[in-house]
């Protein structure tokens, strides 16, 4: 679990455990990559903005350096650029920051399950904007 705002760490440790044990937190996404290198956890949750190295950036290593390791970004910048840069990062989830307290939980269970998961309050725009052509596969 990565954040840098500690409230915010602390909430989405508080919603992961409901689905799973969390063992680790970090404050920034090297320390993510590290923690996870490390520990070898099935998911990650990141937060896409970060002091250093970002979630991207984080989701990218893991990637890499971890590949049985999912990664879900959970943030509050949420248009569909966003998004799908985050899946071609490797992420395999997406979760708006305003809404994790019913969309965590669900996002952690379809990492596991090997599924995608986009908040279901952002599909529409991430579809449409796929449907356009501008958007990529998440």
């Amino acid at each position: 679990m990565a954040d840098d705002h500690p409230q915010m760490l602390s909430n989405l440790c508080r919603l992961a455990e409901t689905v799973g044990e969390v063992i680790g937190a970090a404050s920034d996404g090297q320390a993510a990559v590290n923690e996870s290198l490390r520990l070898h956890p099935d998911v990650v949750v990141l937060d896409l903005v970060m002091p250093g190295v970002g979630g991207l950036e984080a989701a990218r290593r893991l990637r890499r350096d971890l590949p049985e390791c999912k990664v879900v970004i959970c943030s509050m910048y949420t248009q569909p650029e966003v998004i799908a840069d985050a899946f071609a990062a490797g992420a395999v989830g997406f979760v708006r920051k305003q809404s994790a307290h019913v969309d965590l939980a669900p996002a952690i269970r379809a990492a596991v399950a090997g599924e995608t998961f986009i908040s279901p309050s952002l599909v529409d725009g991430v579809t449409s904007r796929q449907k356009d052509g501008d958007g990529g596969q998440p």
